[in-house]
């Protein structure tokens, strides 16, 4: 989608929304886009880039047991400004899953419900872009809290990884094209670019991943035009 129309939508469910009392964060969500300038450098706006563990790997049933962000601002990775805690899923976590993120039913008992971290999470978001890897699966889980708790879903842009990597890193690679997710992991972009592995399947260490991913990828399409905001988005963000 283009910040234009997104934009639009914004404005409408301002309209609806008006009158309404709602809690801060959420007054504060519905202005995440006011500050964008598609004609503006990329790089220089500010990205919230999150990883999220879940209970299992089907986003209607399963819930997030862990949350990790960090800031990118002006190109760097602010390791100083980050996000991170366990949540409580209120429900089991598949043994599948345990495997890959390690977090145990132990671990998570005595962590905040989703609904507290998420409020505190939202704050620390702001108005920053949000970018993750295979970004729909995380915002599902984002957009279902937002609508429980106030009525709307995100309002921040968001940009994809993945996307990213098919409109930047592919057309260099043609024999990558049509294996695009082998090719777009965040472990085959991590070894394209020379970046250690070895935080992977933290909610933390791959949002740290994945910022260093994004940046790498920005960089590439800086060297092929202005890298606006509004390329950005031609290249990465959701429909």
């Amino acid at each position: 989608m283009s910040l234009l129309g997104a934009k639009l939508k914004n404005r409408l469910l301002r309209a609806r929304l008006r009158g309404r009392e709602l809690p801060q964060p959420a007054r504060a969500n519905l202005s995440a886009l006011d500050h964008l300038d598609p004609r503006r450098p990329a790089r220089s706006y500010g990205y919230a880039v999150v990883d999220l563990e879940t209970t299992g790997m089907d986003p209607q049933q399963d819930r997030v047991v862990a949350v990790g962000a960090v800031r990118v601002v002006e190109g760097r990775v602010l390791l100083g400004d980050s996000f991170t805690e366990l949540v409580n899923p209120g429900r089991a976590i598949s043994v599948e899953a345990i495997k890959v993120h390690g977090i145990t039913p132990d671990q998570v008992a005595g962590a905040r419900p989703p609904a507290e971290v998420f409020q505190d999470f939202l704050v620390w978001l702001g108005r920053d872009v949000l970018v993750a890897h295979y970004a729909e699966f995380d915002l599902h889980f984002i957009h279902r809290t937002m609508r429980r708790l106030y009525g709307f879903p995100l309002q921040n842009l968001v940009i994809d990884t993945v996307r990213m990597c098919q409109g930047v890193v592919l057309p260099s690679d043609p024999y990558g094209i049509g294996r695009h997710r082998r090719r777009c992991t965040l472990e085959a972009l991590a070894q394209r670019f020379g970046l250690d592995l070895a935080e992977r399947h933290t909610a933390l260490g791959d949002a740290f991943l994945t910022a260093l991913v994004f940046l790498r990828m920005l960089a590439r399409l800086e060297q092929v035009g202005p890298g606006t905001l509004r390329d950005l988005l031609r290249v990465g963000g959701l429909d």
